[in-house]
């Protein structure tokens, strides 16, 4: 079965303004080299055959009715419930699409989907492209995150990003100090759910101004840093902020207070990974987080994508 259309979303990493984003505040986020496929084909089944790998291996396999895609008008318990209110979602928005099921879904992450790198993001992003609908509008109907996800799932480079309903303010900016080898990125191995953390987060009071510009200038800040200095600086301030938010103590604090260089949360806080900059040898800090049970460590080329 050869295949109709193909698909290709971007996974991504937030580096700064995380909870922030969504209250209006200018974030700083970058698309990653990891990613999500999808294949559609014709079928002659009558129903929607959906199947998910995840680096190659079969994880996910299903059959989907077209009343079950009309049925279904909430995210639902399970993987294919969440598919289906995808596909509801998406032919609210174009009643053209997918008027029967005789198709046949093949997609492909080739990361961890615990790593929280946007296996749904992605998924939500090449729906969008297949349903020929505009993907921060049904990101917006399925989700409730601030939509950056979806601008790094079309974007080659890093981006300044600002929320602003279903046509977010994106900006296409340059990063490349001269100290990326000395940043790396680790994954902490505590799966977050980052849908419950914004909940959470949307339920409280909404920061103050004066918090949000802050971050917002940080986030323009860290594009023209000079030196590694600075870069430490600039993330202890980020950290910082965020503790007071969230009333948490910094990763760094909390996990690694011996650490030489800096450590900050991505993502939703105390899971998914940390970025770190150090003065260390990559050995020295493969040995420093292998001691303490962390073995996915990756340096910025092996993680970041950047196609100028």
């Amino acid at each position: 079965m050869t295949a109709l259309l193909k698909y290709y979303s971007n996974a991504k990493f937030l580096l700064t303004g995380e909870y922030f984003v969504l209250h209006g505040a200018l974030a700083f986020a970058i698309p990653l080299r990891f990613g999500q496929f999808m294949e559609v084909s014709y079928s002659d089944e009558a129903n929607l055959e959906w199947l998910a790998f995840e680096k190659g291996k079969l994880w996910l396999h299903f059959i989907i009715s077209d009343q079950e895609i009309n049925n279904q008008i909430n995210e639902g318990e399970n993987e294919k419930d969440f598919v289906c209110f995808l596909l509801n979602r998406a032919k609210s928005l174009n009643p053209s699409f997918l008027t029967n099921c005789q198709y046949r879904v093949r997609s492909e992450i080739n990361f961890d989907r615990n790593w929280g790198l946007g296996s749904s993001s992605t998924l939500i992003n090449n729906v969008a492209k297949w349903a020929n609908v505009n993907p921060y509008q049904l990101h917006s109907l399925v989700a409730n995150g601030s939509g950056f996800d979806i601008a790094c799932a079309n974007y080659g480079k890093p981006i300044l990003f600002r929320r602003d309903g279903n046509h977010p303010l994106i900006y296409p900016v340059d990063f490349s100090p001269a100290f990326t080898h000395q940043i790396y990125f680790v994954y902490l191995g505590k799966k977050q759910k980052s849908s419950d953390s914004v909940k959470f987060f949307l339920s409280e009071a909404k920061p103050k101004q004066e918090s949000l510009d802050n971050i917002s200038q940080l986030s323009k800040d860290i594009l023209v840093v000079k030196t590694s200095t600075e870069f430490d600086d600039l993330i202890r301030k980020h950290e910082d902020l965020l503790a007071d938010l969230l009333g948490e103590e910094c990763v760094k604090e909390k996990l690694f207070p011996d650490f030489e260089g800096s450590v900050k949360s991505l993502g939703a806080w105390g899971g998914d990974f940390v970025m770190l900059r150090s003065d260390w040898s990559k050995s020295k800090i493969q040995s420093y987080f292998q001691k303490t049970g962390l073995t996915n460590i990756f340096s910025w080329k092996e993680m970041i994508l950047n196609k100028n």
